[in-house]
C-alpha cells in the first residue's frame, strides 16, 4: 500500500512540475524587464539574461530525473526506462517551445530546445554515472561477503 502511495505520489509531482513549467512559460511582463533595466547596471542584467537562459538546461533536465525517480518505483533502472524519460522529457520540451508559439511577448526557437534537450543530457549522464557506482557498490559488497 505504501508503495503504491509512493507511486501516486511521484507521479502526482510530475505533473505538477509540468503545469509549473506550463504556467512560468505562460506568463511573460515585458514591462517588467523594461523598468527594471533603466535601474540595474548592465552587468547585472547581463548575469540575470544568462541565468534566465540557464534555466532551459535546468527545468527540462530536473523534469528527466523526476521521470526516472518515478520509474524507479517500478524497479531498478534499465536502458528501455533511461529511453522513454528522455523521449517523455524531450516531447514536453517541444511541447512547451510550442506553446509559446502562441503566448504574447514569447518566443519559441530552436535555440531554447537545444537547451533543453542538453540539459536533458547533461542530467541523463549523471543519473548513469550515480547508477553505475552505486551498482559496483552493491557489486563489491556482494563479493567481500
Amino acid at each position: 500500500m505504501i508503495l503504491f502511495l509512493k507511486k501516486i505520489v511521484l507521479g502526482l509531482f510530475i505533473l505538477g512540475y509540468m503545469i509549473l513549467i506550463w504556467f512560468q512559460s505562460s506568463h511573460f511582463n515585458p514591462e517588467i524587464i523594461y523598468y527594471t533595466g533603466l535601474t540595474l547596471d548592465p552587468r547585472i542584467i547581463l548575469f540575470a539574461g544568462l541565468l534566465l537562459e540557464s534555466l532551459h538546461l535546468i527545468e527540462f533536465g530536473i523534469l528527466y530525473v523526476l521521470i526516472v525517480l518515478f520509474q524507479r518505483a517500478f524497479g531498478n533502472l534499465n536502458r528501455r526506462k533511461e529511453i522513454i524519460a528522455i523521449i517523455l522529457s524531450f516531447l514536453y520540451s517541444v511541447t512547451d517551445e510550442i506553446h509559446q508559439l502562441f503566448v504574447p511577448f514569447r518566443t519559441s526557437s530552436i535555440g531554447d530546445l537545444v537547451k533543453n534537450v542538453i540539459g536533458i543530457l547533461l542530467m541523463w549522464m549523471l543519473v548513469r554515472y550515480i547508477n553505475k557506482r552505486k551498482n559496483n557498490v552493491v557489486q563489491e559488497d556482494f563479493l567481500q561477503k
